[in-house]
């Protein structure tokens, strides 16, 4: 009736769990550990996978975490078993840590210390199984695990997937810290397959990414998708597991595995059935919000996108910079413009988004090996470069028919087609890909030249004989040339600010940026002499903006628009239009809509008001913030999101949130990495010497105080205090700090300042 799985060490586990189901087994309960399957000769996974499959109840105790016990999990949870998590809470937890990992927490667990406690547990267990979504996601069936470090590897396997023509959608921890339980049951449930890389043991955060590999590869095995499971070389994959592993080493491997896994996409479209809806889904599990990161929701996001104004400037050619905090839009704007423009087919769109690690290791070759007067020059010669290079791969794809049957683009277009193969620019891949192949010959071409001399001093015709293999200047006039056939050119440029090293902005990746924007402006430039309407856009993040606007002498030359989210309406309105989505009630209010999905107060505040306040006025994390609350609703059988489900739901997401500002803060400051959790068990409201109090436990330079206090209330951790009544925090005051920091210079005999709510519970404060 009961199998019962859990991890083999530490020893302490096992003995209260073996006793407690040899007592059961004298009542009613039949309880089967995995201690006694007769194993001898076998495969442990394969019984233990047969007995998952026999019983009616799957238990698992994660008192400590391993790779095995996720995947019983995990299949289990597929298979459709009823499911109870326990754990032993006299036993102190080891990395990794269910807050670092996050899908356990969004389960829930039992907790206990003896046998007598277990026993209890299990014989007041009500068995009933987590709700899986029967509906296949046609538009988007692929579903793909990043990783936080984009390496070559985890770089070619992307481009493959691509290169397939499968669309996926994936988790990125670099976008949100931990993967819930009810995101990968959701992703794995809506896929016909998934690919799901792990790392090796000389990975940074290889442990926290290979237990959720093991989840989500237990979900896909537990509903039957097409798996897979991808290993550089055979560590640490434990040995019950390495016949279903698929090892590469070298990128060729990767090819193959990513194609014979196209092939069976391809065999399971045709083969699958439309499974109608279930006639017993409740209208919450119906309520679907999409995802909260644009990349994800590209083939829906068009259904129930908000138009802001910022949108419209943007559509309109007027802007050069979208600006804004992480979450707030950039990237949903960036896949609406293109999706827009390039339906028109008289227009080129370029759509790049780079990977973070690609600029690394631009950066650092550049820095070693040229002196730092050739630094900017240099990497200014490398993205016009790359611009017209890109700009032409798109072009010979985009009119790769067009060209044969419309007036005047034959001979433009054969005459590109020659230069850009004597460039011998790879057409493989994608925009990352191409990268990384272009910054790997620059470094065979430089030791090519100069061997390994470093701190070189290179003339500009140095830079173009080491970066071009032809002349730039007829590359140049090929590309405009062919663009006075087109109506417009729109380059959208995205991802220039995401993947930052650990040790922060420095300088050089300023320049980066920088360089970049006056590239695009130079280009601009050049076609505008030949009317032709050329839009550049560069979406950055508005923390790294100002810290480029503070680099600049010639600031504010560039247009731009500020995605600040201030009213509380618009975030409503952005949440009504996906309840729409959801159900078709087109002209119904939010507050009905709302109503049908969640309860109308929560410790006396209205619902939506309660969560608006404690998204830090982001969509994405408002967004993330009722997905939390729903997973629980619905795990529990709920019709709507109950006060209860609330509760932990706002718990899961503040957890999150933490790690998330966390993140953004390491990016400007590494030394304040952790500062948010110097602030654990502490008071809500503090005087400034009160907080300078907190700050200095772990900061000891005076000099960083004033720069730490100014990023808290920059990233909305802390508020300004007014009086008992009225708080003011960053979104208060129309993301102005000189708003903010003059508030604070007015009142500064009764102003303190205030933790924002939305913190309290994964700091514990009361």
């Amino acid at each position: 009736m009961y199998f019962f799985a859990y991890p083999g060490k530490p020893d302490q586990i096992s003995e209260p769990i073996e006793t407690a189901a040899k007592f059961l087994n004298n009542t009613a309960f039949q309880v089967t550990t995995w201690k006694m399957l007769d194993i001898a000769g076998a495969f442990i996974r394969n019984e233990i996978i047969a007995k998952i499959n026999q019983e009616e109840v799957f238990v698992a105790d994660i008192t400590r975490l391993n790779f095995n016990v996720t995947y019983e999990v995990a299949y289990a949870i597929g298979k459709g078993k009823p499911l109870l998590l326990v754990k032993n809470s006299s036993i102190k937890e080891a990395a990794p840590f269910i807050r670092e990992v996050g899908i356990f927490d969004t389960i829930g667990w039992k907790e206990y210390t003896n046998s007598e406690e277990l026993v209890k547990i299990i014989q007041a267990y009500i068995p009933k199984p987590l709700p899986i979504s029967p509906i296949i996601n046609t538009k988007v069936p692929v579903f793909f695990l990043d990783t936080k470090h984009k390496s070559d590897f985890i770089t070619r396997i992307t481009a493959r997937i691509k290169k397939a023509r499968l669309n996926f959608r994936s988790f990125d921890p670099n976008e949100q810290p931990r993967l819930s339980a009810y995101d990968a049951i959701n992703h794995i449930a809506q896929s016909y397959g998934a690919v799901i890389p792990l790392l090796s043991e000389t990975n940074e955060d290889y442990e926290v990414h290979n237990l959720r590999a093991a989840f989500l590869a237990g979900l896909a095995d537990g509903m039957e998708k097409s798996l897979c499971l991808l290993q550089y070389a055979e560590s640490p994959v434990p040995i019950d597991y390495r016949d279903f592993v698929k090892i590469y080493r070298v990128p060729e491997d990767i090819n193959k595995y990513i194609a014979d896994f196209a092939i069976s996409m391809v065999e399971a479209f045709q083969d699958q059935e439309e499974i109608e809806e279930k006639p017993d889904i409740s209208y919450l599990q119906k309520f679907d919000l999409g995802a909260s990161s644009a990349e994800n929701e590209m083939r829906t996001l068009k259904a129930y996108y908000l138009p802001t104004d910022e949108y419209r400037n943007v559509a309109r050619g007027e802007v050069q910079l979208v600006v804004g905090r992480k979450g707030s839009g950039k990237s949903a704007i960036f896949l609406q413009i293109r999706d827009k423009e390039r339906g028109r087919g008289a227009n080129i769109v370029l759509d790049l988004k780079p990977d973070g690690y690609q600029l690394i290791k631009f950066k650092e070759l550049v820095l070693q090996y040229l002196q730092e007067g050739t630094f900017q020059h240099t990497i200014m010669a490398f993205w016009e470069y790359i611009l017209l290079l890109e700009l032409t791969n798109k072009i010979l794809v985009t009119d790769e028919k067009r060209y044969l049957t419309q007036s005047g683009l034959f001979e433009p277009y054969r005459e590109l087609e020659q230069i850009y193969i004597q460039e011998a620019y790879t057409s493989e891949g994608d925009f990352t890909e191409r990268m990384s192949i272009l910054i790997n010959n620059l470094t065979t071409s430089y030791k090519a030249k100069y061997g390994n001399s470093t701190n070189v001093r290179l003339s500009v015709p140095e830079i173009t004989d080491l970066l071009y293999k032809n002349d730039i200047k007829e590359l140049r006039n090929k590309v405009i040339s062919y663009l006075k056939q087109k109506d417009k050119v729109w380059i959208l440029f995205d991802n220039i600010d995401k993947g930052w090293p650990s040790t922060g902005l420095k300088h050089e990746d300023l320049i980066i940026i920088r360089t970049l924007i006056d590239a695009t402006r130079q280009l601009q430039r050049q076609v505008d002499k030949e009317r032709i309407d050329l839009f550049p856009v560069i979406f950055l993040r508005n923390d790294v903006y100002e810290l480029l606007v503070a680099e600049t002498s010639d600031r504010q030359k560039e247009t731009k628009v500020r995605l600040d989210w201030v009213d509380p309406d618009l975030l409503r309105e952005l949440i009504r239009l996906r309840i729409i989505s959801s159900f078709g009630d087109d002209n119904e209010k939010f507050e009905k809509l709302w109503r049908n999905v969640c309860v109308s107060h929560y410790k006396g505040e209205e619902t939506s008001q309660y969560l608006i306040e404690r998204s830090l006025m982001r969509p994405r994390f408002l967004i993330n913030l009722i997905n939390a609350c729903k997973s629980f609703a619905i795990n529990l059988n709920h019709t709507k999101i109950e006060e209860d489900d609330i509760e932990k739901g706002f718990y899961s997401f503040s957890t999150d949130l933490l790690t998330d500002i966390s993140y953004e803060i390491r990016d400007i400051l590494p030394e304040a990495e952790d500062i948010l959790y110097n602030f654990i068990n502490c008071k809500v409201d503090m005087s400034k010497g009160e907080l300078e109090e907190i700050i200095n436990e772990s900061i000891s330079n005076s000099l960083l105080l004033e720069k730490i206090i100014d990023l808290l209330l920059w990233y909305g951790f802390i508020g300004i205090k007014i009086n008992s009544h009225d708080i003011k925090y960053i979104y208060n005051m129309n993301y102005n700090m000189r708003l903010l920091k003059g508030l604070l210079k007015k009142n500064v005999n009764t102003t303190g300042y205030s933790i924002n709510p939305a913190f309290w519970p994964a700091l514990m404060i009361n």
